[in-house]
């Protein structure tokens, strides 16, 4: 099942698929956030990509409870998912943006490519944690 998965901010979204068979995360692209206009968009790249399901991620704290952008996170997903008619799962966010960092410094990125990728990275670390967790408890490609 095809996935896109969500990093969600108040300036930018970071924008990231797997493959069909669930594999592999990869990160796409960031664009700056635009409300509305940012819903269309993702809805239009959603069908053109052949997506399946959406992974939004939700800024936690450490100890679990919702930051104050959690809420608008939570609701840009839901009207996504709407607008797209796609199953979607919310995920802890806390520190995916510094493992995404951490992997763009192992790569060789430098720092002012960091900067840019970084959401599309950081969604890329979500899913890929969404992935190997649906591996592990056995869910196949067609289970939602």
């Amino acid at each position: 099942m095809r996935w896109m998965a969500i990093d969600h901010g108040t300036k930018k979204v970071g924008i990231a698929f797997c493959d069909e068979m669930e594999i592999l995360a990869s990160p796409y692209c960031v664009w700056p956030m635009e409300e509305n206009k940012s819903l269309k968009k993702l809805t239009e790249l959603a069908k053109t990509e052949n997506v399946k399901a959406l992974l939004v991620g939700l800024p936690l704290h450490k100890d679990g409870t919702e930051s104050i952008t959690a809420t608008l996170a939570r609701d840009f997903g839901q009207a996504l998912a709407a607008q797209t008619n796609l199953p979607l799962v919310f995920i802890n966010e806390h520190l995916t943006s510094s493992e995404a960092k951490r992997l763009l410094t192992q790569s060789g990125a430098k720092p002012k490519t960091q900067s840019a990728k970084l959401d599309a990275a950081a969604a890329a670390v979500m899913l890929q944690e969404h992935l190997e967790s649906r591996r592990n408890q056995g869910k196949s490609v067609t289970q939602f």
